[in-house]
């Protein structure tokens, strides 16, 4: 796999934000950037928008960021590429015991960036051939959020069972990421984690309004109540579903549109092509009829010919007149 080394700038390197992961004591590797620089290069995935999606070295950027280093070596590789070594890794994991559930969101989001970045990708390819792209939405910033139909796809890549599983191990690894380590170890399940933290977030929702401190109002009631409505996971799981189904429809919509005006196009098309076609056939007719005449009139001439009479006038015999 042919690699590219470039030196990049460090704020357009771009990290999954959506699973926290600690890097660490920095300090030793800070000290070693500031003596020798940066000797093994990081691994980004190049989004064609002048950003970079992160693929390895989280220590080593985010050292570069502590010593306040403005550009750093990069492994550059193209989202295909990116997805190839994501792949390898992924198997190589699935034959690990202990291949823990950060690392399968962790990989899901990188896969996420990849899907996004090939989808931008195609995108860049349509306008260079003056087409018009099927979703403009992920021309602007790698990565872009993803649909239902994609994150089942993916999730099922990481090792999970479904995207409503992978949802509540995301859940869990933000709420609660000290309970992925007894999801490993077999204490407890996903779905038992995401319930234990379900149940500690609606008592923590109920204890906000303590009963000795009642509401002075009904508007401090409702803002209680939709407090409690916007952390409860239940109703952001069916939010965020929403918004998929919003993100397609928009899609959908606006791939009517360029297939209607490619129907009308192709309308215009043929009715020009109509035009031509009937124009010609009057030509043609008129053609053939100048033919035809000119056919009859050769073949009149010669039976003239055949009767002795080429010029076609008649002659009366000089004794008949007299």
């Amino acid at each position: 796999m042919m690699t590219e080394t470039r030196v990049i700038p460090i704020t357009s390197v771009q990290v999954s934000t959506r699973i926290r992961k600690d890097p660490g004591d920095l300090t030793e590797l800070a000290d070693d950037l500031q003596k020798h620089g940066l000797i093994n290069p990081i691994t980004v995935m190049d989004c064609q928008n002048g950003q970079y999606q992160l693929i390895a070295g989280l220590r080593r950027l985010e050292a570069a960021k502590l010593v306040q280093m403005p550009e750093l070596r990069a492994t550059v590789l193209s989202p295909m590429q990116a997805e190839e070594m994501l792949a390898l890794e992924i198997a190589e994991n699935e034959q690990r015991l202990n291949f823990t559930t950060a690392e399968r969101l962790e990989y899901a989001e990188k896969i996420k960036a990849i899907e996004q970045a090939k989808a931008r990708e195609r995108q860049i390819k349509h306008l260079n051939h003056g087409e018009k792209p099927p979703d403009l939405s992920v021309v602007g910033v790698c990565p872009q959020r993803e649909t239902g139909r994609a994150r089942d796809v993916i999730s099922k890549k990481v090792g999970f069972s479904s995207d409503r599983q992978m949802r509540r191990a995301e859940h869990v690894a933000n709420i609660r990421p000290d309970l992925l380590a007894k999801i490993d170890s077999g204490e407890t399940t996903i779905y038992g984690a995401y319930n234990q933290t379900v149940k500690e977030d609606t008592t923590q929702g109920n204890s906000d309004a303590a009963p000795d401190k009642p509401p002075v109002s009904t508007d401090q009631v409702a803002r209680a109540g939709v407090v409690r409505l916007m952390k409860n996971p239940h109703f952001l799981e069916l939010q965020e579903k929403l918004r998929d189904m919003q993100g397609e429809a928009t899609s959908a919509r606006t791939n009517l549109k360029w297939a209607t005006e490619a129907y009308d196009n192709k309308v215009k098309h043929f009715e020009n092509n109509i035009d031509f076609l009937s124009r010609r056939v009057r030509e043609l007719e008129q053609e053939n009829a100048e033919l035809r005449a000119r056919l009859g009139m050769e073949a009149r001439h010669e039976k003239r010919v055949e009767f002795g009479n080429p010029d076609g006038i008649i002659r009366i015999p000089e004794d008949t007149l007299s």
